[in-house]
């Protein structure tokens, strides 16, 4: 690249996926597992676990995205732009039967330039059916963030949502959530553009609704 056009640095990146355990359970009679294929009649689940950990730090151009899609659990996202960024995270997913678990946390500092998000947490069992989501948006010249997700579904009755973070930065940001999938029920939005530093949390339990 020549001129001042910004070249990507990167001094670490460390990612290592695990699929570990993946295997049939016999005799499960959970229709929200998936089928083991060409064994229906045996075995209903896949079980398995799923880790990755990240590092990057330098300057240029910027691109990340990724998803998870499950019955019980769903997370989908992207983060695109230019400047300089320090980023690390950890992500990982294990289910075992109808018990789902999704953890992913992030530290972000970027500066120097323009960075853009999009993401979405869902649980769609929550509360029976009616499910729940959370989302963010952020259009950014400079940002200090971190940042915790954990999606816990166990069963109809029992799911937790956590979307914890907090943050410094100039742009806009942006925050939603919502109950209920075409109608919501309930729902709240909240946008800041200008200089702020956020604390927000939301956290969804439906464990003692009966």
């Amino acid at each position: 690249m020549k001129g001042n056009l910004l070249c990507l640095v990167v001094i670490a990146i460390l990612a290592s996926a695990l699929v570990a355990g993946l295997f049939c359970t016999s005799g499960a009679t959970d229709d929200r597992c998936s089928r083991c294929p060409g064994n229906e009649s045996k075995c209903s689940c896949w079980d398995f676990v799923f880790d990755e950990t990240s590092t990057v730090r330098g300057a240029g151009q910027v691109s990340i995205k990724g998803k998870f899609n499950d019955p019980a659990v769903a997370s989908k996202g992207w983060m695109k732009g230019s400047g300089s960024i320090s980023f690390e995270s950890i992500r990982g997913m294990s289910k075992t039967g109808r018990i789902v678990d999704f953890v992913q946390k992030s530290d972000l500092v970027f500066t120097g330039g323009q960075l853009k998000n999009r993401k979405r947490l869902s649980l769609p069992p929550y509360y029976n059916g009616l499910g729940t989501t959370v989302s963010e948006r952020f259009n950014l010249s400079h940002v200090d963030k971190s940042e915790t997700d954990i999606i816990r579904s166990t069963n109809g009755s029992n799911n937790t949502m956590l979307y914890e973070t907090a943050l410094a930065y100039e742009g806009l940001w942006a925050v939603k959530n919502e109950q209920g999938w075409f109608r919501a029920r309930n729902k709240s939005e909240e946008r800041y553009s200008g200089s702020f530093q956020v604390q927000k949390r939301f956290e969804f339990n439906d464990s003692a609704i009966k």
